[in-house]
This record gives structure tokens, sequence and C-alpha cells, in this order.
């Protein structure tokens, strides 16, 4: 499978290629007042105004870097959530030294041991270059009450008026 790699603090993480729309460089965002720290807020992705998750805030507390390799992938909702219709809506995920993809064999994945309840976006891990590599989950990534916030879904009464 090929992954897209990128850091949090001096640990390697990936997401699968195949869900990354693109990878842009990091915009002005618009802040969302009393939203959750890790919400940088949003901008204006090819005309679609996109959330932007910041993937170092998440996970340790601490705003990625704002370093040349520091970028924004963009995924598609509709890969996250089944019913959303394709092309329609985007997340960003801001992360920090998104250098590069390599191909990595799924049988090389394996489970952490680990549960953890606030941090259920954490995948399967490969141990690549004497280190881990760990797959984040976007499908995860979002509660449904965060979800619910970036994403409302409309309302058919207001959709009809």
């Amino acid at each position: 499978m090929l992954v897209l790699t990128f850091r949090i603090a001096e640990y390697s993480y990936a997401i699968k290629a195949m869900l990354v729309a693109e990878v842009v460089p990091p915009a002005i965002y618009k802040e969302l007042p009393r939203s959750p720290e890790y919400v940088n807020g949003i901008f204006n992705y090819r005309g679609t105004i996109t959330p932007v998750v910041d993937l170092s805030m998440l996970a340790i507390d601490a705003p990625c870097k704002p370093m040349m390799s520091t970028r924004v992938i963009i995924l598609d909702l509709a890969d996250i959530d089944d019913s959303e219709p394709r092309g329609e809506k985007f997340l960003g995920l801001l992360a920090e030294n998104i250098t590069e993809t390599i191909n990595i064999v799924d049988s090389d994945f394996e489970s952490s041991g680990l549960e953890i309840p606030d941090a259920p976006w954490l995948g399967k891990v490969a141990r690549v270059d004497g280190g881990m590599l760990q797959l984040i989950e976007p499908g995860k990534l979002l509660s449904d009450e965060l979800r619910m916030v970036l994403f409302p879904k409309e309302d058919s009464a207001q959709a009809a008026g």
C-alpha cells in the first residue's frame, strides 16, 4: 500500500495515499470561536469551505511548527463517511514533515496492542527503517459531535424554504 508520511513531534505517521485528494501549503484560516484547540479554522479550498485539524495539536497539544514541509492534507469527506457525496465536502489535516510517499506491504502493519479511547484514530504500526510508522485512520478523527459542528447536515426544512 502506498502511504503519505508525516511527523508529529519525533514520531512518524502515515495515511493511505488513496485517501488523499491533494496536499496543499498552509493557508490563512478563519478561526472558529469556541471550537476545540486542534481545529485551526476554515479556509477556501477550491471554492469549498474546508475545516482544518492540526494533527500535532490533536495528538500532543502542541501546534504544528511553521516549516517548509508543513502542509495540509486534503481528504474528501466521502472517503471518511460513505453517506457523503464525493467532491462536495473536504477536511484538511495540518501536519509537519510531509515529504514522501512510501510503499509498505499491508501485512507489515500490525496492531499496536493498545486501544486509546481519546485517540481512536491511531491505527496499526509497521517497523520501517529502524523506527515505527503508525497509520492514522481518518474515519475516526472526528467525533460525532465535532463532525456535526464542522459538517452540519442541512435541515430539510431549510433546504425546502
